[in-house]
């Protein structure tokens, strides 16, 4: 299984460095699903934040 394929919950992700740049209550409401990949989580947030 690739990395980005593994699927993480939500907490661990609001957690995780590479987010830390971000509000943690502006994160959680755009990670709102309950799993996701890396690759889905940034393409959230980079969506949300338009990045």
């Amino acid at each position: 299984m690739k990395k980005e394929e593994i699927r993480y919950c939500r907490d661990i992700l609001l957690k995780d460095p590479r987010f830390a740049g971000y509000q943690k209550d502006f994160l959680a409401a755009v990670l709102n699903k309950p799993f996701y990949t890396l690759a889905e989580a940034e393409a959230a947030v980079k969506d949300f934040w338009k990045e």
